[in-house]
């Protein structure tokens, strides 16, 4: 056995912190690098000539500041209890049994007679009772050699069961950590997959909306295209129907694109788009008014509403830029 090893062996086993450590190994950790021997109230002055011998250390006086620690076991008063596993959860070597508002009751054989159940009890049914024909943990109250041996062997299953709880507990707490994290990746996953369904679904709407543009942008020329110059009132009226509707595809598309986040295609601006479109109108009228060798009063007005554009579209490209 190393050092810490032979320092547990000589420790009462109780388990109940009045050394200031959360169980005996810790404390034997705690001497094996320098503390105090006299802290262990349940091991009394045999522990600390115990440890004294086996550190070469002089022996001390026990710490009395640390309370007392009689020889004594739980008893759960079990008409009283409530079954609220309080006192389950505070015993460090698993020496009570029961179940959620089921009655609860003590292992004799196993309670170190640490006492840390009794605080926890809300209805204050548990009491710490003298030893009757149980074998006392505590040191020096083992008189004979066989009842030391006895002892020693109750310590270590003391031990025993103390580091198996824990080792429960940290299987606990582990399976508890792992089904938060995938707890916590499940609802990472169902988040992406929303976001991507509601972006996959954006972005379809964005492609259909340009299609919608395109076509209607496409008819608009056509019939630019096809109608005599100057048109009839009828065709008139239908390249204002295309016109308006070309228009409504156009701000349809900017709010789809504006809505996107982040936007399929960087947007650009309707106004800028409008007045390219109206440039080509005009310059495609003028165009065939020349080949058709129209009046000067007409080729005059179709220059002034192409200079008109040219404007427009200046225009917009500045506030573009800006």
């Amino acid at each position: 056995m190393n050092l810490i090893q032979r320092i547990d062996a000589l420790l009462p086993q109780t388990q109940c912190g009045k050394c200031g450590h959360p169980g005996c190994k810790p404390y034997a950790e705690g001497i094996a690098r320098g503390e105090a021997i006299n802290k262990c109230p349940p091991g009394g002055q045999e522990t600390i000539a115990g440890l004294a011998q086996l550190l070469h250390l002089p022996v001390l006086d026990l710490d009395t500041s640390r309370g007392e620690a009689p020889a004594q076991i739980a008893y759960i008063r079990e008409a009283e209890c409530i079954g609220c596993t309080k006192c389950i959860q505070a015993c460090p070597v698993d020496a009570i049994v029961g179940a959620a508002k089921l009655m609860h009751t003590v292992i004799t054989d196993e309670c170190t007679g640490c006492d840390l159940c009794v605080a926890p009890c809300p209805v204050d049914c548990i009491e710490m009772r003298a030893l009757a024909d149980v074998l006392p943990i505590v040191g020096g109250l083992a008189g004979t050699d066989d009842e030391r041996r006895e002892r020693d062997l109750k310590r270590d299953r003391a031990r025993r069961r103390f580091e198996q709880r824990n080792a429960r507990l940290q299987r606990e707490e582990a399976c508890k950590l792992a089904e938060r994290l995938t707890r916590a990746k499940r609802a990472a996953a169902v988040e992406t997959t929303q976001v991507n369904n509601h972006q996959a679904a954006q972005d379809a709407a964005i492609k259909q909306a340009k299609i919608s543009v395109t076509m209607s942008r496409a008819q608009l020329h056509k019939s630019l295209k096809a109608f005599g110059h100057p048109p009839t009132f009828e065709q008139q009226s239908q390249l204002i129907m295309l016109q308006r509707q070309f228009e409504a595809c156009e701000q349809a598309l900017a709010a789809l694109e504006a809505n996107s986040a982040p936007p399929t295609t960087p947007p650009k601006s309707a106004d800028l788009k409008r007045a390219k479109i109206q440039l080509a109108m005009r310059r495609a009228e003028l165009k065939k008014a020349q080949a058709e060798q129209a009046g000067e009063q007409q080729l005059a007005a179709l220059s002034a509403a192409l200079n008109a554009a040219e404007q427009t579209l200046q225009d917009a490209e500045a506030n573009t830029d800006a």
